[in-house]
């Protein structure tokens, strides 16, 4: 059986995010890391053969990820 899948993966999935941790006493310096979204989708070919419509699948993981920033 064949499978099929689309994956978007660009440069621009980026978002950063920061955190701190507080102990009983102390508390920790305020510091972020940064994160690369990714999307893989797998499924049946639709009537199109397509698993999902690629330049939406763009559209809506660049959506999130600036919801994110």
């Amino acid at each position: 059986m064949a499978e099929y899948k689309v994956v978007v993966e660009k440069d621009y999935l980026v978002f950063a995010s920061g955190h701190f941790i507080t102990y009983t006493d102390t508390c920790e310096t305020l510091h972020g890391h940064n994160y690369r979204a990714r999307a893989e989708l797998e499924g049946d070919l639709d009537a199109n053969s397509y698993v999902w419509d690629f330049v939406t699948l763009k559209r809506v993981m660049r959506r999130l990820v600036d919801e994110l920033e």
